[in-house]
């Protein structure tokens, strides 16, 4: 039987509290997205007005999300409706409302590959695939990787930028030194800032590394096996942008495979962005 359509009017759209961010997480684990054990803090803290809530009757039935980055840049995720109450017009409801709320913005999204068409439907460009590789952790920490420390701090984050496309210290402020992860660079041989970064952390099944930015492949090399050196053994994912071949080849090289994958899509225009720096994805939800 079908499910009977809702009144647009009598969903209502409302940010989210920091509460109901928790059960965003909790509803991306439970559509098998597996994120990290403190993303909702770190996502929160990003932009705490960028997470709402579709709610029918002060019931919460629907999500999605925009953190903005800079003055034009944002990145959406959380699209979701609650299991029960699909096919009912609930995400027509968000997906208008996101379009609402992004304009003026471009906005890059990792969506499911079952929704790429609806996507271009509603004008997203399709830029590339991201396909997220598994396998079981095992390296160990080369002489050359060092933690980062609150002094690494700003470099951190001005070579970030060159590879995210805009600046995000509030984000990394959390992401960097968040419990249960691990976070290394390399130094450039000329001293000062990083030429290679990446994070580990813990999620509700294995850990995630990512982001993974990198000069060059033996960088990220050595960070990879750097991180994973931390959780030997343990099951590890690293979501890689599928024109880098670098980091496809890094990844199976590891012995990791195919488990996801998303396409990776924008508002208003596809960006430049130096994908053969890029080894692994920060997050779907985040960019």
């Amino acid at each position: 039987m079908a499910a009977k359509p809702i009144d647009s009017h009598n969903v209502t759209i409302t940010r989210m509290s920091r509460n109901e961010v928790d059960t965003a997480v909790d509803w991306a684990r439970q559509e098998g997205w597996n994120p990290g054990l403190s993303d909702a803090e770190c996502f929160y803290r990003a932009d705490p007005g960028g997470f709402y809530a579709a709610k029918v009757n002060g019931e919460l039935v629907g999500m999605v999300s925009m953190v903005r980055y800079s003055k034009d840049y944002a990145f959406g995720g959380f699209y979701i409706v609650r299991p029960d109450m699909r096919r009912m017009g609930i995400g027509a409801v968000l997906m208008d409302f996101f379009q609402s709320l992004s304009r003026g913005f471009n906005v890059g999204i990792d969506g499911v590959l079952e929704m790429q068409q609806t996507y271009a439907r509603h004008g997203f460009l399709f830029a590339h695939k991201n396909i997220r590789y598994g396998g079981i952790a095992k390296g160990v920490l080369p002489d050359r990787c060092t933690a980062i420390c609150e002094e690494d701090f700003n470099g951190v984050v001005a070579f970030d930028a060159r590879q995210f496309s805009t600046p995000r210290p509030e984000f990394l402020r959390r992401w960097l030194f968040q419990k249960d992860a691990r976070a290394l660079m390399i130094k450039a041989d000329c001293g000062g800032g990083p030429c290679g970064y990446g994070v580990i952390r813990r999620c509700f099944r294995g850990h995630k590394v990512g982001p993974l930015f990198a000069n060059s492949p033996d960088v990220a090399e050595d960070i990879l096996q750097g991180l994973m050196s931390s959780v030997p053994g343990e099951e590890v994912y690293l979501d890689v942008p599928e024109p880098n071949g670098s980091a496809v080849e890094l990844a199976q090289r590891h012995g990791m495979r195919p488990v996801f994958a998303t396409a990776r899509m924008y508002t208003k225009r596809v960006l430049d962005l130096p994908l053969d720096c890029i080894y692994g994805v920060t997050s779907f939800e985040l960019g």
